[in-house]
């Protein structure tokens, strides 16, 4: 996995640049995941063009975000590619979304992708060691009964998804496809990865023991808790736990079109699945004294009010990162992390200590009355460390085992071992049969495109013996080149090239074998 992070000032010319540093490292991608934080349709066309330009983008996916990271950069306003190598086979899709029949959709999108899966490799399985990555529109509120229906085709697969973004506007995302940008849709991919892998997620609350039934509620609006007003029964919950008085919470910390949500995130409302798991229920607003959600809930449910401090989010990452550290030498980590915890951290933590948790103090509200103004922090670091890139989101899916969900306040993620770095090539290439120099040349271009002069910089053999094996190594069809001036050799897929020597040796064997025991009847 290999990533190329930009700010952008013209987004041409980003797409461009991006698109020549991919380039330069990998010849044919199996996948790109493109994460930008532009919000504007135009901008990202333009950084789409740039990019298609100089790369093909017809296994291109990707989608608009509330900011992006990798190793030590923040932005919120720039871009992101992810690109999977040849090691991999992979294959995308996409849908408009229909949300009278979201389940149904999921399950068509999974088995596409997975019939052009299986078109790729014909020997394909879901056995075999896939991994897929989904896409929503934030504006649809269908990502639970989507993820549903691609598990029912695909279960047990690790799958990790994310809903766009646009950096707090709250007003339009997008999804890309391909060099199409989209909106209302769900992109997907779906593929063949040899290397070690996990899925990992988490979000860092607890349950308290305050706790409701969901008396009456219609889609993603809940009106009654208990038989009362829901968004009395919940602020009285807030008030018993924390202390805050009552007429307080109501008059000054009373969520109202993603404002004043300081408290709703620090103890939103959670529902305890039978696995065991806690799924946080995302407040938009109160309308009234009804709760409005991020996603639909049924009457009947159990409600739990859950807690959590921006310690405790910063603490879910960091517990997160040190179960990889033991099970991963090399880890890359692809993270999907909501763009609520990176508030909490940041934004509710400099203000937080002005709500008070004892009814003797005195309450003071935010000052600008909005949590989700566009953020002007200055973040240099990547709070996830070092090997690992990512998004902020909207909301957070995931596939792995038992679990099928789409949630907020989340985080997942998808763990790459590079197992690349370990193999010694030179030792591990003689056992085809290679010579020492053709050793030298491929290990060389794993994973590389290089010229032939930047390879007799690397190499102890002279241009007349480099120029005939590359010849004998082109004509083998173990490497290729393209057309540029000077042209760049490469190899294609490694794997496939040593599969096919593999079976090339193995014929070799059973017909000298052959021959060896029918000169040895005649004696």
């Amino acid at each position: 996995m290999y990533y190329v992070h930009k700010e952008i000032e013209d987004p041409y010319k980003t797409g461009l640049d991006m698109a020549y540093e991919v380039s330069n490292k990998i010849k044919n991608p199996s996948l790109m995941i493109l994460l930008t934080s532009l919000t504007k349709k135009e901008d990202i066309a333009e950084l789409l063009n740039g990019l298609k330009s100089k790369i093909d983008v017809s296994k291109l996916i990707g989608c608009t975000t509330a900011g992006e990271f990798s190793e030590h950069k923040f932005t919120q306003n720039g871009a992101l590619l992810i690109v999977f190598d040849e090691y991999c086979k992979m294959a995308i899709e996409y849908k408009k979304i229909n949300n009278n029949d979201s389940k149904n959709l999921g399950i068509s999108l999974a088995k596409s992708v997975l019939k052009k899966l299986k078109n790729i490799s014909s020997r394909i399985s879901l056995d075999e060691k896939l991994v897929g990555f989904v896409f929503f529109d934030w504006n649809s509120d269908s990502e639970n009964e989507i993820i549903g229906g691609i598990s029912n085709v695909l279960s047990g697969v690790p799958i990790i998804g994310g809903t766009s973004g646009d950096c707090f506007k709250f007003e339009k995302t997008f999804q890309i496809y391909q060099d199409k940008v989209l909106e209302n849709s769900v992109v997907m991919a779906l593929g063949i990865c040899s290397k070690k892998m996990d899925v990992i997620y988490g979000h860092g609350y607890k349950p308290t023991q305050y706790y409701a039934r969901v008396t009456k509620a219609e889609g993603n609006v809940v009106y009654e808790l208990d038989g009362k007003p829901a968004f009395e029964v919940y602020a009285k919950m807030i008030s018993d736990h924390t202390k805050i008085p009552y007429e307080e919470i109501v008059k000054k910390f009373k969520p109202q079109n993603f404002k004043n949500l300081d408290l709703a995130l620090l103890y939103p409302l959670g529902v305890h699945d039978t696995y065991g798991n806690y799924h946080i229920k995302f407040l938009k607003s109160v309308e009234g004294n009804a709760l409005v959600l991020m996603h639909k809930v049924k009457e009947g449910t159990f409600l739990v009010m859950m807690e959590t401090t921006p310690e405790n989010t910063r603490k879910s990452r960091e517990e997160a990162i040190e179960k990889i550290k033991n099970k991963f030498k090399n880890p890359i980590i692809f993270v999907i992390d909501c763009a609520c915890r990176w508030v909490i951290e940041n934004s509710i933590s400099g203000r937080i200590c002005r709500i008070q948790t004892t009814s003797g103090n005195t309450l003071q509200p935010p000052e600008n009355n909005s949590i989700f103004q566009r953020p002007s922090l200055n973040i240099k670091e990547n709070l996830w460390g070092q090997c690992s890139v990512g998004f902020l989101s909207y909301g957070e899916s995931i596939i792995k085992g038992t679990l099928s969900y789409h949630n907020t306040l989340t985080f997942v993620g998808l763990v790459i071992d590079s197992a690349d770095e370990r193999i010694n090539w030179k030792e591990e290439l003689k056992y085809f049969e290679f010579s020492d120099d053709e050793v030298e040349v491929i290990s060389l271009l794993i994973g590389k495109k290089l010229t032939a002069k930047e390879m007799l910089e690397k190499v102890r053999i002279s241009q007349t013996k480099l120029y005939q094996i590359l010849n004998e190594l082109e004509n083998r069809g173990i490497i290729r080149s393209d057309e540029g001036k000077p042209k760049k050799f490469y190899i294609d897929n490694l794997k496939e090239v040593l599969e096919r020597i593999h079976l090339e040796l193995e014929n070799q064997y059973h017909f000298k074998k052959k021959k060896r025991k029918e000169l040895l009847s005649k004696l």
